[in-house]
């Protein structure tokens, strides 16, 4: 059985010396690194977390916003948990301290997205834009460029039409 037949964490991940090639693989990985806000500010700010950091904001929550910890994770969102766990260890062992002694895995990732709203809210706003445009493509039925280029050109009508030509010009004078 060829190594591209397994699922993708054993595809994916890798030192890079593998039949794909090193560059593209960690020029793919690293896109998509960046796609999901794994970024290296936001490493260096999971490293200043507790998991007293998140007991506080389970306390504070409890008292106050029961929405915020309410729901599902998107799907960006749990793409987005499994990167940082691979990248952030010790992220992970403060999920591994909490979880689910003093909390639910569930109220764990709600208090991360919060905590980290900062650092990632650019990322997840660009992936739902993206799926917006996804399915109004699929609806239309049409691909991307198309609609861009139906654009453009109501766009160079409209304006050939408010501009008069220079033809017009010399005509009215």
């Amino acid at each position: 059985m060829a190594f591209s037949a397994f699922s993708w964490p054993f595809r994916r991940r890798g030192s890079g010396s593998g039949a794909g090639g090193g560059s593209s693989n960690s020029a793919a990985a690293a896109e998509e690194d960046e796609e999901l806000g794994v970024t290296l500010q936001l490493l260096d700010f999971l490293r200043t977390l507790s998991p007293d950091a998140f007991k506080a904001a389970a306390l504070q929550l409890q008292g106050g916003d029961a929405e915020a910890t309410a729901g599902e994770l998107t799907s960006w969102q749990e793409r987005h948990a499994v990167l940082v766990l691979s990248k952030a260890k010790g992220l992970s062992k403060i999920r591994y301290d909490l979880c689910p002694r003093h909390m639910k895995d569930k109220q764990f990732w709600r208090i991360y997205f919060l905590l980290a709203k900062s650092y990632i809210s650019p990322y997840e706003l660009r992936a739902i834009q993206k799926e917006k445009l996804r399915r109004m493509e699929t609806e239309n039925g049409k691909p991307k460029e198309v609609i861009t280029v139906e654009v453009e050109m109501q766009e160079s009508k409209g304006s050939r039409v408010s501009q008069p030509s220079e033809v017009d010009l010399e005509s009215q004078v």
